[in-house]
Parts: structure tokens; sequence; C-alpha cells
């Protein structure tokens, strides 16, 4: 369990990256400062986390940590239907 706590922390990670970037890169558009060579670095750094928030969250979907998952560590499934075809 304490792999997919690490995916986790991991994820939250890349996901404020994400959004850090996203912030910077929209502020210095907004206020019309920076240069050419600035918003290009933003969007590389938004893309390199990008990729890492989809590799993060699907390392985590792979060992069983997505949101299908119960909290106890078993997975939700339908209990089989009864003889008179009731679950």
């Amino acid at each position: 369990m304490g792999s997919i706590r690490q995916l986790r922390q991991l994820r939250a990670v890349y996901a404020g990256g994400v959004l850090a970037w996203t912030s910077c890169l929209l502020i210095g558009v907004v206020r019309g400062e920076g240069s050419a060579r600035q918003a290009v670095v933003l969007l590389g750094l938004l893309a390199v986390f990008l990729v890492l928030l989809l590799w993060s969250t699907w390392c985590l979907w792979e060992a069983g940590g997505h949101p299908s998952v119960a909290r106890t560590g078993t997975r939700r499934t339908q209990a089989p239907a009864g003889p008179d075809g009731s679950s």
C-alpha cells in the first residue's frame, strides 16, 4: 500500500507543477511581460509536467489505485446473481 501512497503523492506534485507552470504562463500573457523565449520555456515545462502527470496517473491505475478501488483496497464488484437472477 505504500507504493500507491507514493504514486498519489507523486501525481499530486506533478499536478501542482502543471498548475504552477500554467499560472506563470497565463500571468505572463495577461500582463504582456516576458519574452518569446520565456513563453517557450514555460510551455516546455508545462508539457513535461503534463506528460509526467499522465504517466503517474497511468502507473497509479495499473497499481490498482484507480477510483473504482474502495478505501479498503478491494475492487468494487457487482455481487453474483442468485438462481432467480436477483443480486
